[in-house]
Order: structure tokens, then C-alpha cells, then sequence
């Protein structure tokens, strides 16, 4: 009998806590997140995730992708959503259309976006990947960019190009959607488009099958004129930040932690934290892209004023930007690990 005591426990243990969940589960606060796609830009949310950062802040974190930005940040502004983790120009877009929103914290700071061409409209236009960028992007009068979503930063950064390289999109180069992920890679493959850009590991997914080769990488910085940019951001409501100050900074906390513990390992080691969110992504590819992440990642969060520079450069560029903002209007810091 006193041997089967020590089993009793156990099992009447088990039973309870399959029957009441723990004090730690039923604590946690449940949150509502926008994305715009699933990639690599996204890894700061997925290694919070998987390694318990958002757990440790007492969040269980609901993210939902929409498929490019602008859906993203909708949701937002309509409540739909407590935060949308997305690129800083929408936010700008939105201030000038009266619709405020902050960015509270910085997790990507340079451009992560790569476009691709397929290989038949390489040859057409006579470039290669080695081909010098100027060249390159002279040679788009004609073709057809694909972008995830028309109110998407891909949208934004093709028409920036386009017009850089002295065209006028729609008229020289025609920009059309084509969604994101396995809709993108289709467009591409089937020639619906002749190039596209969008976070890796999808534009070199493309290359890895065969069909298409890189045109312009964001990532090693072969764009001269993008430096520090308002890549991938938490964002908020005002009165979010006014009346739920501590949520804001636990959602910051996580996120800078992630960072942090992304840039203390091995790209091996992010690899496999990002594998539940990526791991449908070839092996070789995902750390190939995880490699080429790791210098774009914020060790501190800080959003700083030449990014914010940068990405309203890019709107005025591509002819979007009505109204510039200053830097405290759309940027908070307050809410940084001190």
C-alpha cells in the first residue's frame, strides 16, 4: 500500500492539472497583432514567441498575417487589433491622412526587402546578377513588378525605383499585386510578372528552384541610396499608450529581448527558434536568410531620426508623401528597457 501512495498522488496530480489549468496560463493577457506577411522581417514575433519571451511578459500573443501591409494597419486604427508589428512608412501614410499612430519601438532598421527577376526576362533585357545596379534598373522600362499588396512597402520601394531610374510607374513600368508567399512565388513562376520584390526567404526561394535570379538585394545593401530605415516596427494607437502604458512596455520588453537574444547566438541557433513559424522554408535557404537578417536587427529598440529621414525620403520619391511629420510625432521611445 505505501508503494502505491507515492503513484496516487501522481495521478490525482495529473488529473488536476489537466482539469485546471496553471495560475501562469489562466494569467495570461490576451493580445491582438497584425502582420503583413509570414518572413523572415517578422522573426523578432516568432523567436519572442518560441522562446517565451511574450510568456515571460505574462502575453499570450495572437498574430494574424494579412497579407501585405495596409490591411495590416487598418486593423489597427479601426481597433480590430492592439498592435500591428509593420513598416514605418504606412505609419506615415496614415498621419498624413489624420489617422495618428505610434511607433514604439524599432526591430528592424534597414531595408529587408530583395527583389527577384525570372531568368527569361533576364536574358530578354540582357542582365545578370553581377550586372552593375544602375544598369539594372535602367532595364526595367517594359516589364511588370509584382508587389505583395498596392498599399504594401513592396509598392512603395518599386515605385521609389522605378522613378529613381528616371521612369514613371504605370506608364514605363507597370506595378501590379500579387499577394504574398505561395501567390507571389505562382506570379513569378508563371510569368504573370517579370520580376517582384518582396522578405526574403521568398525571393530566394524563387532562385533556389530555378526560374528566377536576384535583381536588386536589400539585404547586403546593393540599393546606395537606402541606408537606416524604418523597416519593421511596433506600432500602437495613442490612447493604447495612454491608458494600457504597461502593456505597451511588456510588448516592447519581449521584443527587445528577442533581439537580444537573437544577436547573442549562433544563426544556427535562430534557425531552429524560428522553424514553427518557418519551417515549411528549405533548411539551406531559411539560415541562408537568417545570415543575411541578423545585421538589419535593433539591439536596443531605439527608433532613430535618420530612418525616419529615410523612409519619408522614399515616400516623396515615389511621389506618395503630402505631408511630412516630424519625428515626435510618430515616434516614442519612453516605452525602451532602461
Amino acid at each position: 500500500m505505501k508503494r502505491l501512495i507515492p503513484i496516487i498522488v501522481a495521478a490525482v496530480s495529473l488529473c488536476f492539472a489537466l482539469a485546471f489549468p496553471t495560475a501562469q496560463a489562466q494569467s495570461l493577457r490576451k493580445v491582438k497583432l497584425t502582420k503583413p506577411v509570414v518572413a523572415l522581417t517578422m522573426s523578432p514575433l516568432y523567436i519572442a514567441q518560441s522562446k517565451g519571451f511574450f510568456a515571460e511578459e505574462g502575453l499570450d500573443v495572437e498574430m494574424t498575417s494579412t497579407g501585405g501591409g495596409g490591411p495590416d494597419i487598418r486593423a489597427l486604427i479601426a481597433g480590430e487589433a492592439d498592435f500591428t508589428f509593420t513598416t514605418g512608412d504606412n505609419v506615415m501614410l496614415a498621419y498624413q491622412e489624420g489617422k495618428p499612430l505610434l511607433m514604439v519601438m524599432s526591430a528592424l532598421n534597414k531595408v529587408f526587402i530583395n527583389w527577384a527577376i525570372h531568368k527569361e526576362s533576364a536574358k530578354a533585357k540582357g542582365i545578370t546578377e553581377s550586372t552593375p545596379f544602375g544598369e539594372k534598373v535602367k532595364a526595367l522600362k517594359g516589364l511588370t513588378v509584382g508587389v505583395t499588396n498596392p498599399a504594401a512597402l513592396t509598392a512603395h520601394l518599386a515605385a521609389f525605383v522605378i522613378r529613381k531610374a528616371g521612369y514613371v510607374p504605370q506608364q514605363d513600368v507597370k506595378i501590379i499585386p500579387v499577394g504574398a508567399g505561395p501567390t507571389w512565388l505562382a506570379a513569378l513562376e508563371n510569368r504573370k510578372v517579370d520580376l517582384a520584390l518582396t522578405a526574403p526567404p521568398v525571393p530566394e526561394t524563387a532562385i533556389q528552384r530555378g526560374v528566377a535570379i536576384m535583381f536588386i538585394n536589400n539585404a547586403k545593401g546593393e540599393d546606395p541610396s537606402i541606408s537606416e530605415f524604418l523597416m519593421e516596427n511596433l506600432v500602437a494607437r495613442p490612447e493604447t499608450l495612454k491608458k494600457d502604458p504597461e502593456l505597451v512596455r511588456k510588448m516592447v520588453r519581449a521584443l527587445v529581448k528577442a533581439n537580444k537574444w537573437a544577436l547573442s547566438s549562433t544563426p544556427e541557433q535562430v534557425t531552429d527558434a524560428l522553424k514553427p513559424a518557418l519551417g515549411k522554408t528549405d533548411p539551406k535557404i531559411l539560415l541562408a536568410g537568417v545570415r543575411s537578417l541578423m545585421p538589419t536587427l535593433s539591439p536596443d529598440g531605439r527608433t532613430t531620426e535618420r530612418s525616419v529621414q529615410t523612409t519619408q525620403e522614399i515616400l516623396d520619391v515615389a511621389g506618395l508623401l503630402k505631408k511630412r511629420a516630424a519625428y515626435s510625432d510618430i515616434v516614442t521611445n519612453e516605452f525602451l528597457p532602461k
